[in-house]
């Protein structure tokens, strides 16, 4: 019996996918190649991979979060830190990852620039009472108020 599902797992950056074109029916990342990876090349990169009506499909932090970081990215704060408009790359930390976010209306731009038809935007809430080892308790409650994490659901035209 020959299975349904084939995987084959390689290393690469999510900017530069040594994979031909229309290689996938799903492209998916949790964090990962969208928060540390250049949307500007990866959003591209994603739509190359991607077969017409292929999903697109990804989580990172909201750029709500991004401009509530304290000024030590150790936690989000109940105030704007560092502004909305013109974000991009994230590199104010030594021996810190470099990450990426986009306001909302950039995020939309790129994805209709690159042929996606955007299905739902998610903006994650956890529930009273929830409780996590990823996030501090301050951090969970700051994200009861506000969107913390998000997901993308993109369809290539």
């Amino acid at each position: 019996m020959t299975p349904a599902w084939t995987f084959r797992s390689f290393h690469a950056s999510a900017e530069d996918v040594p994979l031909p074109d229309a290689s996938f029916d799903v492209v998916f990342c949790d964090h990962g190649g969208m928060t540390f990876g250049d949307p500007y090349r990866t959003v591209p990169e994603a739509a190359r991979l991607l077969r017409p009506g292929g999903l697109f499909a990804f989580s990172h932090s909201t750029p709500l979060t991004m401009c509530c970081l304290s000024d030590d990215w150790e936690q989000v704060e109940r105030r704007l830190t560092r502004p909305y408009f013109g974000m991009h790359r994230f590199d104010e930390l030594e021996d810190e990852p470099v990450e990426f976010n986009l306001p909302y209306g950039e995020w939309i731009r790129l994805f209709r620039e690159h042929g996606f038809r955007i299905e739902a935007l998610v903006e994650v809430r956890p529930p009273e009472g929830a409780e996590t080892t990823y996030r501090t308790a301050e951090e969970t409650e700051w994200a009861r108020s506000w969107p913390m994490e998000e997901i993308w659901k993109c369809r290539k035209i």
